[in-house]
């Protein structure tokens, strides 16, 4: 089945997209799934409040299963126990159909997400100066 240009413009944005950049956007993914799942059951629509908590828990594993201890040092540990305890959280409001264990872990992600954007952005710009030095140039 062809993908509609949205889905089109979505599928090459992740297949373009760095390594930063894709943990940029499952944060990204993780927060909007979380509020859809809390919009859901402000409606006590059950069902796709688990659809989407799930699809969330889905996405934190994801992140934790990205986690390279070799080159993350002491901080991978700590990034695996948080994304421990978020899961966990996403569980308990999906289970006791409970919003404030999963806005904790909208705060705990989007100040992730937030961390991992400026290390996006400063790649992006060390990149460009790489690129934008003409192949002759000496670096100075």
């Amino acid at each position: 089945m062809p993908l509609n240009p949205y889905q089109q413009y979505r599928a090459t944005r992740v297949e373009t997209a760095g390594s930063v950049d894709l943990i940029v956007m499952l944060y990204q993914g993780a927060v909007r799934f979380i509020r859809l799942g809390l919009d859901a059951l402000e409606q006590r629509d059950l069902d796709t409040t688990h659809k989407h908590l799930v699809r969330a828990q889905e996405i934190v594993v994801e992140l934790q299963g990205s986690l390279n201890y070799e080159a993350g040092g002491e901080i991978a540990p700590q990034l695996a126990s948080l994304y421990d305890y978020c899961y966990r959280q996403l569980v308990t409001a999906n289970v006791k159909k409970d919003p404030a264990p999963a806005r904790e872990v909208i705060g705990i992600l989007r100040d992730l997400g937030t961390a991992w954007q400026q290390i996006a952005a400063q790649q992006r710009q060390a990149q460009a100066t790489i690129t934008d030095r003409p192949p002759f140039a000496r670096a100075v």
